[in-house]
Formats: C-alpha cells, structure tokens, sequence
C-alpha cells in the first residue's frame, strides 16, 4: 500500500497541512516538540481508526478549534481509496471514497508502529505483550479483528454487571441470571480470542527466528514462546480445551469475581513470554536481547504480512533508530532495503539519511507544524 498525500486541518500542532509522499523512505526531521510524531499518528489514525498514544479526541482537536479533519489519498495494488477522518470531542465520521463506513467494515492493510516505547515490551507488563499478538492478529485477520472488537464488548458488558452486583446496584437475583446468560457468550468469544492469538503466533514464529539470525549477523538462535493461562502453558492447546479451561477456572473464581466486581478469567489475564534460546527473555535477556527480539518480531510482521495478503504494509518508525545500537539499524535498514514497504521515520538526526544509504528517500523538515522539503 502506498500512502500519496495527507492533508490535516487543526489536528494537533497543524492547523493546516497539504503534502505529498514518495513512495519507499520518507523522513520527517527536526527538533523535538515540533509535530513529527504528530504526523504518524495521523497516518495511524486514518488508518487503524485509534491513536497509538494515550489520548482522547479532545486531545486530537487543535486547541480552541471545534473539529478536526484527516484525508489522504491512498494505493493498494489497483484499488484507490480517498480516505476521510473528521472528529470532534464527541464524534468520529469516517468516509472512503465519500461513502460512510468504519475500520472493522474496511480491509484496508495496516499500518505497522515500531517506537522507543516498543523496544521495551519485554520488560513491560503483560497487557502490553498481549497488545502486540493482538496488532499482529488484527493486520492478518480481517475476522480477528472483529472478534476482538466483540470480546471487548462482551468484557466490558460482563464487568459492569460485576461492578453493579458488588455494590449491590441491582437485585442479585436479576444480576446472576444476566451473568449466567452472558457467560456462554462471553466464553465463547475468549476462547476464539485465545486461539487467534495462538495461531498468530505459531504463524510467525519460523520469521521471528531469522530476523533474529539476521540480526545477529548468522548467529545461530532459537525463538519460542509460551502462551499462559492461569499459570499453565497452553501453547499448544485445542479451541476446545481452551474452552474448557476456561469454563473451569471461570466457576473456581466465580466468589472472588462477585466480590471483586470484575472479570478474572479471559484473554485480558493471559500473558505472552518470548523465549530465546530456551530462556525466558524477561529475565534471562540483556536489554541488547529483548530489543533484538522485538525488533526482529516487528521485521517479521513486515514479511508476514506479504505472505499472507500479496503486498506489504505501511511501516511507521516514530524515533525508533536512535534506540538502536549499529548492528540493529544496519539490520532493519537492510530489511527496509529488500522489501517495497513504504517507511515513515521520525528523526532529530541529520546524519541518518546517509546511514540509510537510500538516495530515493524523501526528507521533509519539521518546524512547529511546518513541513519544508
């Protein structure tokens, strides 16, 4: 996919902003603080429909400006969409080709962020390693991505029922009959969860694994993973036995979750632990380790996702070379070079157009919402 132009209107630091991309490298550089990271999330935006950071509309709207307004004009193979993001504090209108649809409706490929933040999933909590299988899963299922959009329905359903039942806001009779009735869906759809994410994850093991090689110029490691539910593996576990495993734990918890008021069993208490070489990596790993790995799962998304669906996605890279040491930039820019992936990069290092040894590559300068070229 090939992103030819964005035009933003009071998104952010831009209050207005028509420009036009190339089609392999294009690097926004300046300073911090002056909208380079703005423009990303912009193109994510338009995209994925959600914002890679912690915000709200508000947030997005420039101040003292009612609404906020994201277009582009975007390639896929033959097909060509004009793209239209309009938002306000309060709503969110998405268009293609002047007709209204949303994300879930629109197999548009997926655009793939790769920040200083990513490199430290590993050591993170477990909410943030479930959100990497969960981005790897809805950018090759367009089916995942609704049964993701539908268990967090059902999750947020099932814990205000909770709430209310723990502070006695509704009859408890009426709330456990609501419960027992939601439960069979519920389960149902964090068992499919579960097994998306699992055959996600099966699916790229073997591309991890080289990216890994690669990255360490040849050096022979193995990449592997565990898949924990209530402390047990489940790495190679059936729809049904998930299921079942489920159903289990969901009536040994069945006390502690009235209490409580909130879900304890589901897809949103499992963890995800990579392991290299054998070892678990968020203990066993260096720093230098756990990037590797995560740089290496991020390149092979890039591949995966070729693979599957004939043609690569978009690749944002928000600051993401100036965390990584000579060897892993040589390794992602020698990825960036063998695929036809349309790269977006952030930068407040004028030295990296020669590091990136790519004479195609656009550079647009940055200056308080400004771009120069």
């Amino acid at each position: 996919m090939i992103i030819r132009s964005l035009f933003l209107s009071n998104f952010r630091n831009f209050e207005q902003l028509q420009v036009d991309f190339g089609d392999h490298v294009n690097i926004f550089l300046g300073d911090n603080g002056q909208g380079k990271t703005n423009l990303l999330e912009a193109i994510y935006l338009l995209i994925d429909g959600e914002s890679f950071r912690y915000s709200n509309y508000d947030t997005l709207v420039q101040l003292h400006k009612s609404e906020s307004l994201i277009k582009s004009f975007v390639q896929n193979e033959q097909l060509q969409y004009n793209l239209k993001l309009l938002f306000s504090s309060h709503r969110k209108e998405f268009t293609v080709n002047e007709k209204k649809t949303t994300h879930t409706k629109v197999n548009l490929p997926p655009a793939i962020l790769f920040s200083p933040e990513s490199l430290s999933i590993i050591k993170e909590s477990s909410d943030e390693r479930r959100s990497l299988v969960d981005q790897l899963v809805t950018q090759v299922n367009r089916h995942g991505r609704q049964v993701l959009q539908d268990f967090k329905k059902a999750l947020k359903t099932r814990n205000r029922i909770l709430k209310d039942l723990a502070h006695e806001k509704i009859d408890r009779l009426i709330g456990i009959e609501t419960l027992a009735s939601l439960n069979q869906i519920y389960l149902k759809l964090a068992a499919e969860v579960t097994i998306l994410r699992l055959n996600a994850l099966s699916d790229i093991q073997n591309e991890v694994e080289k990216a890994l090689i690669q990255i360490h110029s040849g050096q022979n490691i193995k990449f592997d993973y565990n898949y924990i539910i209530s402390e047990k593996n489940h790495k190679n576990s059936s729809l049904e036995f998930v299921l079942e495993t489920l159903q289990n734990r969901m009536k040994e918890l069945e006390k502690f979750e009235l209490q409580s008021g909130v879900s304890l069993v589901g897809p949103q208490k499992h963890d995800v632990i990579f392991l290299y070489n054998g070892n678990d990596s968020r203990f066993y790993c260096s720093q230098g380790q756990q990037r590797s790995i995560i740089l290496a799962f991020k390149m092979a998304q890039i591949v995966y996702h070729q693979k599957v669906h004939g043609f690569y996605p978009v690749l944002l890279l928000d600051d993401v070379l100036s965390e990584l040491d000579l060897a892993k930039q040589e390794s992602l820019v020698s990825t960036l070079n063998q695929t036809k992936t349309q790269t977006f990069v952030t930068t407040t290092d004028v030295s990296l157009i020669s590091k990136l040894s790519m004479s195609n590559a656009r550079v647009f300068n940055i200056k308080n919402g400004q771009i120069s070229i």
